[in-house]
């Protein structure tokens, strides 16, 4: 009798659903099609049918491996968000990406934790524990409502929503480590550990991650521009390049304590900034491509993953307060930091109200909860990953859905980077070629 091997199924629900994701560009014409979500419902199918599911609630190896596969995608996310970037920066046409960080994400994080602390009882370093996971917008799921890839058009939101997710990420990690010396300190008492998480965790890493994020950029970025480096040779490499720089500036950062997702977005900054104005300008949308293919792939084992987990018993023990925080978080608390943020800002009423809105959490959040979970002990954690998976979940059908209707975006008419020089397949001028193609 045949007998299916659940490795056997695994290989060929992946592999359709990547081949699913091929379609992707044929189908965003279709309003109601959300592709993350059809991702979640394949996992959850698998779940309910009983497949085997990575469960990281209870440590060990499992969480490591769910851990490092989020932060993996994390880091190739954020350094397609600075790769794709066209507008320098600028206090005008930054500013509201500066209220998003300054303003809309300590009230988001204030909000959270005073909500998971008063409805679900959670202690103060799990309150802060889920307030820093939650309060960053997330740069993978958020594609949706992005900039483009490198030379297509900026609207203020798309630009603003890029920017928040490129940064936010590595400023809530402070407050990440916070939450862990909090539980430090909860179970074994300690001395002035404030001055140290403010010199340490806050100034010096961010400082940092800054730094060497933007150091390590320009020179990869100088290498491939050389006459040896792969915009000479062809671009044959970009998928290689945007791994390697991605991994060499995250590395890098984090071997000498600073921040790797600051350093990524950074380095990438750094990147395109050296390509701007020369002759290896067009180089970055090969690169940018090459991150959007590996971000995509992962994409799907996670979200597939994701929906295993919630429909395999992630959600076991649920109660209406940890629903009453998720739903808190997407439908008032993250809209009203934003609104707030944006009080005083010249534009139009309708575009705040956007930048407001879409406030997506996602895989940055899998990524943090984590990583705290696997450097301190939090006795809430099993009540923190329900609020963050129903969140999660909520985000996904959501904001999906929304961006599908609220930013409709223009006709797609981009020419696949590979192809951007056939004059039969554009009615633009060619771009220069890249010298050595």
């Amino acid at each position: 009798m045949l007998q299916l091997d659940p490795r056997d199924v695994f290989y060929s629900i992946v592999g359709l659903s990547l081949l699913l994701l091929t379609l992707q560009p044929a189908l965003a014409r279709y309003r109601l099609l959300n592709l993350p979500l059809l991702f979640v419902a394949i996992g959850a199918g698998l779940g309910i049918a009983g497949a085997p599911m990575l469960d990281p609630r209870g440590g060990g190896l499992i969480a490591l491996v769910i851990e490092h596969s989020a932060e993996l995608i994390v880091i190739i996310s954020l350094s397609g968000a600075g790769l794709a970037i066209d507008t320098p920066f600028g206090w005008k046409r930054w500013q509201p990406t500066i209220r998003l960080l300054a303003i809309a994400m300590p009230l988001t994080m204030l909000g959270v934790a005073l909500a998971g602390s008063w409805i679900t009882g959670l202690s103060v370093a799990g309150a802060v524990l889920l307030a820093a996971a939650m309060a960053p917008t997330d740069p993978v799921l958020a594609r949706s409502v992005q900039v483009g890839p490198p030379g297509k058009t900026e609207s203020p939101v798309e630009l603003a929503l890029t920017a928040e997710a490129g940064l936010n990420d590595g400023l809530a990690f402070p407050f990440i480590y916070l939450a862990i010396t909090l539980a430090a300190v909860a179970a074994q008492g300690g001395g002035a550990w404030f001055v140290d998480w403010l010199g340490y965790d806050v100034l010096y890493r961010i400082a940092v991650g800054v730094a060497v994020g933007y150091a390590t950029g320009a020179i990869i970025s100088r290498l491939a521009m050389s006459r040896y480096g792969d915009a000479h040779q062809g671009a044959w490499n970009s998928i290689v390049m945007i791994l390697g720089a991605t991994m060499v500036s995250y590395g890098v950062t984090e071997a000498v304590d600073g921040y790797g997702f600051l350093a990524v977005f950074f380095a990438t900054r750094a990147g395109r900034a050296n390509t701007r104005g020369t002759e290896n300008e067009g180089y970055e949308k090969y690169v940018h491509h090459g991150a959007d293919q590996l971000e995509s792939i992962l994409l799907v084992l996670l979200l597939i993953w994701f929906g295993s987990f919630v429909a395999g018993g992630g959600l076991a023990g649920l109660r209406a307060g940890e629903v009453a925080v998720a739903v808190l978080l997407l439908f008032v608390i993250r809209p009203l930091a934003g609104w707030i943020a944006m009080l005083g800002y010249r534009c139009e009423r309708v575009e705040a109200h956007k930048i407001a809105f879409f406030g997506i959490r996602g895989m940055g959040s899998v990524f943090y909860i984590a990583y705290a979970q696997n450097h301190g002990q939090f006795a809430d954690i099993d009540s923190i990953w329900r609020i963050a998976a129903v969140t999660i979940l909520g985000s996904i059908v959501v904001h999906g859905f929304a961006a599908n209707f609220m930013l409709p975006g223009e006709e797609d008419d981009e020419v696949h980077p590979y192809r951007a020089d056939d004059p039969e397949i554009t009615t633009e001028a060619p771009r220069e070629k890249i010298s050595g193609e």
